[in-house]
């Protein structure tokens, strides 16, 4: 071989251990964070007595609480105490007794918000109220 071939093959080695290095170094990158990864599509409609405030359908990775749905997706207040206190810029009322509460699929819920793990195509409904 002479001098001009061993530089091509060089070259050509080297650019072929540039390929390997990038493709493997795709395989490996962060793709093992599920937080970003849309896994099921949830429903959230927010209501006040007299508006509907929002209706959108959001992604959401299959660990996500809807808590963390909720301030993702839309400006969320929160007590130290983990309640919602506004959604949307729109504030609950406790001198008037009026409260954020959520539903799932028409049904009420025991737990928290911060506990909830929503299911592909769950309708979550907050909605503003008086007790």
């Amino acid at each position: 071989m002479n001098k001009k071939q061993k530089y091509l093959v060089g070259i050509v080695a080297t650019v072929i251990l540039i390929v390997i290095g990038l493709t493997l170094a795709g395989l490996f990158s962060n793709d093992n964070d599920s937080s970003s990864d849309a896994d099921k599509e949830v429903q959230i409609l927010i209501l006040t007595a007299d508006e509907e405030i929002a209706n959108e359908m959001v992604g959401a990775s299959s660990n996500e609480t809807l808590m963390e749905i909720m301030e993702h997706n839309f400006d969320v207040s929160v007590s130290e105490e983990g309640f919602v206190e506004s959604i949307e810029g729109v504030e609950q009322n406790p001198d008037d007794n009026e409260y954020w509460v959520f539903e799932v699929n028409n049904e009420m819920v025991t737990v928290s918000a911060e506990e909830f793990i929503p299911k592909d195509t769950d309708l979550i409904t907050w909605e503003l109220m008086a007790f």
